[in-house]
């Protein structure tokens, strides 16, 4: 059986992609991101509202 992945598969991260102090995009905190793809603090995350939130439909839409 064959690896699904290549063997020289390069997955290093982009340049920009590094941890570094960003600020929150629903609260304004600064807080420290892993990352470019976590621009929410960990405190907004714990809220019910960030727990609660329904994922959007393809249609734009959100579904109760």
């Amino acid at each position: 059986m064959t690896s699904a992945f290549p063997e020289n598969l390069n997955l290093s991260r982009s340049p920009r992609d590094v941890p570094t102090v960003r600020t929150c995009l629903r609260c304004k905190a600064i807080f420290h991101s892993e990352g470019f793809g976590e621009r929410i603090c960990s405190r907004c995350k714990g809220t019910s509202v960030w727990k609660s939130a329904l994922p959007a439909r393809g249609d734009g839409t959100r579904q109760r």
